[in-house]
């Protein structure tokens, strides 16, 4: 094999590797970038017409390689798609995607048979044997994935030792053990959100194993005479389960240990805000934690009854957490002393129908701002130049060309 030209030499499916590549980077289930972030992942796709295309033999005539090209990547077709516009407006347009081959996500396992007659074709160019791979900077593992779903003999290396780890979770532990079972750690035991997901994939596993805590206080609150005795054994589970619950014991972990830096504030409102009963709005309040770090809502909701949170359309506490902060330079007021924060702009959204503005407002000794967030803000103005001007106004912030424009008590400092 090593005198003959490659396919990749004369031809190669870059536009269905392209296109493939760019439905690949939507897909987020399943996929081997969801293991753990890597900058500069390789498509999965492009890396196996890469593969393909430098490890079969070139079949010497234009139209033998556009065959085989097309078992590739398959045909490249058009399609018209309708795709809602910002303003409201549908529109049509016509999109090129991939028909056949193996290159498309989740494509090579629908079309299994193809993918075994590519193995079988490299390994009749390495006389009967699998080739050998070497990546040696192999990163998030792309290539070597592939080369192995190829059936090639891979060796992948790399001096980081987060993409280290990276490869040992998505090349070598799934073929170790795979088919192989392992008990679930013990405490998983007392997630039963995890358990329950678990027992309902595995009906078979229902009472041979330890009980959940959930298990056990519904045979103290309904008696049995036919009670099961418990095992001492934890059920056993796959390597995804298995992930699933270390996954689950690293969420737990994280989300104690940070839950200070994104506190949970609750807004007192009807869950039917449509057919909600008249209230007075209050400030939103700080949701205390429970030991485990996540919100505990229904501390603040201990002052109402069970039959007032029934209806749905009485005001309550409702949690809101913390998904992002805005970070802002500050500078110090010459004239009242007040901490100003620097922003060009107070608006976080502003698209059709949904308008939401940053607001500020003095706290109470005039040291410093209260933020806020308004979430609807009408247009205003007759005409599209009226409604950027009245925009701009009301979403101004504390910087402008003329300086910094104090909150508190409006004096306007110069950038001198």
């Amino acid at each position: 094999m090593t005198d003959k030209p490659r396919l990749i030499e004369y031809a190669f499916p870059l536009k269905q590797a392209s296109l493939d590549s760019v439905h690949e980077k939507n897909v987020r289930h399943g996929h081997i970038s969801t293991l753990h972030i890597w900058p500069a992942r390789r498509p999965l796709a492009a890396c196996r017409a890469a593969l393909i295309a430098t490890l079969l033999p070139d079949p010497g005539t234009p139209e033998e390689r556009r065959k085989l090209c097309e078992k590739i990547g398959g045909k490249v077709v058009k399609r018209i798609e309708k795709k809602r516009m910002p303003n409201g407006r549908v529109v049509e347009r016509i999109k090129e995607q991939t028909e056949g081959g193996i290159l498309h996500w989740k494509r090579e396992t629908e079309n299994a048979d193809d993918l075994k007659w590519f193995r079988e074709e490299i390994r009749k160019a390495y006389g009967g044997r699998a080739p050998r791979v070497l990546d040696p900077f192999a990163g998030g593992g792309a290539i070597p994935l592939e080369a192995m779903r190829l059936g090639c003999e891979v060796t992948a290396v790399d001096i980081n030792p987060v993409a280290w780890f990276i490869l040992k979770c998505t090349l070598e532990y799934p073929q170790k053990l795979a088919g192989k079972t392992h008990p679930l750690p013990d405490f998983i035991l007392e997630n039963e959100e995890f358990m329950e997901a678990f027992y309902k994939a595995h009906p078979h596993l229902v009472g041979k194993a330890k009980k959940t805590k959930c298990q056990k206080q519904q045979e103290e609150t309904t008696p049995s005479l036919f009670k099961q005795p418990e095992s001492d054994r934890s059920p056993e589970a796959d390597l995804a389960w298995q992930v699933r619950a270390w996954g689950q014991w690293v969420l737990d972990r994280a989300r104690r240990e940070l839950a200070k830096f994104y506190p949970t504030y609750a807004d007192f409102e009807p869950l039917d805000k449509d057919n909600a009963k008249p209230y007075e709005r209050q400030e939103m309040r700080l949701v205390p934690l429970k030991d485990d770090g996540t919100p505990d809502i229904d501390a603040l909701n201990a002052e109402f009854s069970k039959e007032y949170l029934a209806d749905k359309r009485n005001p309550r506490w409702v949690a809101k957490p913390t998904v992002a902060y805005l970070w802002a330079r500050t500078v110090q007021c010459k004239n009242c002393r007040a901490t100003v924060p620097l922003l060009k702009t107070r608006w976080l959204c502003k698209k059709r129908g949904k308008r939401v503005l940053l607001t500020m407002q003095p706290n109470a000794d005039k040291t410093g701002v209260i933020f806020g967030i308004n979430n609807y803000v009408p247009e205003k103005g007759g005409n599209a130049a009226q409604k950027r001007e009245h925009d701009r106004r009301i979403g101004a912030g504390t910087m402008s060309r003329a300086g910094a424009k104090c909150s508190c008590c409006g004096t306007i400092m110069t950038m001198e």
